[in-house]
């Protein structure tokens, strides 16, 4: 009844505090409430009362409406605004980013955008809109809007296009001009100078001990979230970056310590799958298969069901990998996972097709895995970015050479490798143009003559040069490597393959592109 009559309940209840003339009082005491359960409620969202909490928000989604509504008519936009940034979503669970994003976006509408030109910087703040009951300050009360326009650009999960399209860099620009990052004040929403910062990439550079990123204490000895969160996502980040994986570890470790510290599940799970991927780069499959069977028992125990596929194809791959379990049950492992992400949308099991396409043909079962990825790339077919295109060309190029069609797969590698300077690729997935790279060396060993060879040879130098250090070379990277190195050697003589193999660990990666 709640769900199906819930509006005509709603509707009649109305009808009969119009007659009694209480409406306005209701609705009052109505907003004050659900207004309250908000504010007071974030800092447990951050504890030991984190699973209450969500329960109770959970409960209250539906009848929360009708404040909103009423703050709608009366045109209180920026106070509707501060209400909503504490909302669940506006951290890291990502359970109810979808309600932050819904919710946000409709708050934000009822007034003017808060980043339309001019853009003034925002006033320097020490405290947050929520911390206080009202009556706000002036100055919190204008970040409201503010707040709550970053709140869904976090949260928001839409077209992946938009990412790059003109107008949301142009919206990015724009709240890059307002929002001030560091001290004296944080961004409204933790972790926003990672979206917001075209600097992120030297912020991230910065030691655990600089004052912006360190996991500084409040007067009571609580740490910061955005600190927090700022180690949790720089730990993701640095896995990535060249040279810097002890550090995303070391981060990995102190984000777990200081969310187990504070009692906050949620931020224990993402933190042990962000340590899990780290020791997983790192090759250290023990550690890694440890910290994703917590991380799924954590989600699991908030009932975060929608990350538990995720978490179990990487567990798979990693007990793949580790000599666990034979080929056939991570085939299996990942199909179940697969079977769980039904109906969670394509998001969710992007992951999971991806690993399972390539421990399909990995197993010489290419047709399967053509399938697999062209239904992947019908889903995202109008809202793809560049990464996910480059991903995918490249495994194709790989797959037609495996097929025996190499000179088919090196269009598909060069298209890949034009990626290779974006800076989104760079932030995520820097290692991506060096596989790239192996896949061009592994096409022109399959292909007749001399000079594809030698090309071969060059690319697999330059390839493993310009590999980032560190990187644990996973077995299916080390079979294709093994595979094209004895067929250069084969065709060029050891002396000339590892003279001509020199020549490419000296180029650059712009050198090593056009060669493929």
């Amino acid at each position: 009844m709640r769900y199906r009559l819930l509006e005509t309940v709603g509707e009649y209840a109305g009808e009969r505090l119009d007659e009694a003339g209480e409406r306005t009082a209701v609705e009052r005491r109505h907003l004050v409430h659900y207004r309250e359960l908000a504010r007071t409620g974030e800092p447990l969202l951050r504890g030991p009362g984190q699973r209450t909490l969500l329960g109770v928000w959970s409960a209250s989604t539906t009848t929360s409406a009708p404040p909103c509504a009423a703050r709608r008519v009366r045109g209180t936009s920026r106070r509707c605004c501060a209400w909503c940034s504490p909302s669940p979503g506006s951290g890291s669970c990502a359970t109810t980013a979808r309600d932050a994003c819904t919710w946000t976006e409709a708050a934000v509408g009822l007034g003017p955008d808060p980043f339309a030109e001019p853009v003034e910087p925002a006033p320097p703040l020490t405290e947050r809109c929520i911390d206080a009951p009202p009556p706000m300050r002036p100055e919190l009360l204008t970040e409201g809007p503010a707040a709550g326009a970053l709140v869904w650009m976090v949260n928001h999960d839409t077209d992946m296009r938009l990412i790059n399209s003109p107008e949301m860099q142009r919206d990015v620009a724009q709240r890059r001009r307002r929002v001030r990052v560091g001290p004296p004040a944080e961004p409204p929403v933790p972790g926003g100078h990672v979206v917001l910062r075209p600097a992120a990439h030297r912020r991230l550079r910065r030691p655990c001990g600089s004052p912006s990123t360190s996991s500084s204490t409040l007067p009571r000895g609580r740490p910061r979230l955005g600190a927090r969160l700022h180690l949790q996502q720089r730990a993701k980040l640095l896995n990535e970056r060249p040279g810097r994986a002890d550090q995303g570890l070391r981060d990995a470790h102190e984000s777990l310590e200081i969310f187990r510290r504070v009692g906050d599940a949620w931020g224990v799970a993402e933190a042990l799958s962000g340590r899990a991927e780290s020791h997983e780069r790192r090759g250290a499959l023990a550690e890694a298969e440890r910290d994703y069977r917590e991380a799924i028992d954590s989600v699991r125990d908030l009932g975060a069901i929608a990350q538990v596929p995720m978490l179990k194809a990487r567990l798979a791959d990693v007990l793949t990998e580790a000599g666990r379990v034979d080929d056939a049950t991570g085939e299996r492992l990942l199909l179940e996972a697969l079977d769980e992400a039904e109906g969670m949308g394509p998001d969710t099991s992007f992951f999971i097709r991806i690993s399972l396409g390539v421990r399909l043909a990995r197993r010489g079962r290419t047709a399967a895995a053509r399938e697999l990825f062209d239904n992947l790339m019908e889903e995202f077919r109008n809202r793809s970015i560049k990464l996910f295109l480059a991903l995918m060309d490249g495994l194709y190029g790989w797959i037609e050479t495996l097929d025996g069609n190499p000179a088919a797969a090196l269009p598909r590698i060069r298209r890949a490798l034009e990626v290779r300077d974006d800076p989104f690729v760079l932030l995520v997935a820097a290692h991506l143009p060096m596989a790239h790279l192996m896949y061009g060396a592994y096409a022109h060993s399959e292909l007749p003559g001399e000079e594809h060879a030698m090309t071969g040879a060059r690319l697999i130098g330059a390839a493993v040069a310009l590999r980032p250090a560190g990187l644990y070379e996973a077995s299916i990277e080390r079979e294709m490597r093994e595979r094209t190195e004895a067929s250069l050697r084969a065709a060029l003589g050891d002396e000339a393959y590892e003279r001509v193999r020199a020549e490419g660990g000296g180029l650059t990666l712009e050198e090593a592109a056009a060669l493929v």
